[in-house]
């Protein structure tokens, strides 16, 4: 990342954990309607999942800053969403992200549960104090997969998204609240956000998928070593030719944690539950889990301990994360416990 002029940034970020396709050529769940909320970015290629070339590319943009409340960017950009998948994975106070920030993060254009997409984002701040934030962007709804306009099979309708923020007082702006802990001040934010896509199944001929809109609340609040994240968020798929793509759902989580006054540590526990309804069909999960971090060097460098309890709810107790999110009772009609050390350094 960097300054090209003064006016002019850019940024890249590389994923060199996998490559070609994500999935093993055996794996051809994206044939049936869990496509999406099984992890695949884009249910509605044609392609082998062995021929799909996601490359190393994660995300990339440059912008062009007229001024501090219109700045205009495009590339494969971060779109709007929750409140605790725009926090960099550097910077989040677990290992990673809910399980409801995860299974919402599924039902939109993006790579695996994370919102990544090609396109155009216009953001900004205004306000006495910039506590004022918005972004907007239009991008192509296919994720990072393939442009979708050289194919005439895809979809090539845009997909929109929003998400507006008010920093009440201080500056937490769109991340968890632990990022900006002091032991002399208090400050709290909220936002809210959606994305909305008509999504086709193929264009020539011409097939419905689903018309699918996402959104949801959310806030953060600090006080002194106290830091509270919280979300609800809930997606819903209409309209669809056969009848076959009609999904709705929610999540929400609470997430708390201390930093314990002239030390390097912090004690942090949360709870998330997500619950999918497919023609009356129920899928759900609860994750209660507990984090312990040491912080040698702020969030560059820290090492975190994090043990979450998975609980699969709903008709038949699946989990229909199994799949995408490691660890996440991968057998699918069982409770797991998943247990994650990490050493983080960020440069």
């Amino acid at each position: 990342s960097g300054d090209a002029t003064c006016d002019v940034h850019y940024y890249a970020e590389l994923e060199f954990g996998h490559h070609g396709s994500l999935y093993d050529n055996d794996n051809n769940r994206d044939d049936n309607v869990w496509g999406d909320l099984n992890g695949y970015p884009n249910s509605k290629t044609f392609l082998p999942r062995e021929e799909i070339d996601y490359g190393t590319l994660r995300e990339a943009w440059i912008e062009y800053e007229t001024c501090p409340w219109f700045i205009f960017r495009m590339g494969l950009v971060k779109t709007p969403t929750t409140r605790q998948l725009m926090t960099p994975p550097e910077l989040q106070q677990f290992v990673d992200v809910s399980m409801a920030s995860a299974f919402i993060g599924q039902s939109m254009p993006g790579y695996s549960d994370r919102n990544r997409d090609y396109g155009a984002l216009m953001h900004g701040a205004f306000g006495c104090d910039g506590e004022f934030q918005y972004q907007v962007a239009i991008t192509n709804g296919d994720g990072p997969v393939h442009r979708n306009v050289l194919d005439g099979e895809t979809s090539d309708n845009f997909a929109y998204s929003a998400r507006f923020n008010w920093d009440i007082k201080g500056h937490l702006g769109y991340e968890e609240g632990a990022l900006r802990s002091n032991e002399c001040e208090w400050a709290a934010s909220v936002g809210a956000w959606a994305h909305y896509y008509a999504d086709a199944e193929q264009h020539m001929s011409f097939s419905k998928y689903a018309d699918r809109l996402t959104w949801g609340v959310d806030g953060a609040f600090v006080w002194g070593g106290l830091s509270v994240t919280a979300a609800y968020n809930a997606m819903d798929w209409t309209n669809d030719a056969n009848g076959n793509n009609e999904f709705e759902g929610f999540s929400w989580l609470v997430q708390a944690g201390y930093l314990f006054p002239g030390t390097a540590w912090e004690l942090a526990a949360r709870y998330s539950y997500y619950e999918l309804d497919f023609g009356g069909f129920m899928h759900g999960g609860a994750e209660m889990a507990v984090a312990v971090t040491y912080y040698i060097d702020g969030h560059a460098d820290k090492v975190t301990l994090d043990v979450a309890f998975i609980t699969p709810e709903g008709d038949d107790e699946s989990n229909a994360l199994a799949d995408t999110y490691a660890g996440y009772s991968t057998t699918y009609d069982s409770d797991a416990v998943l247990v994650r050390l990490q050493w983080q350094l960020a440069l």
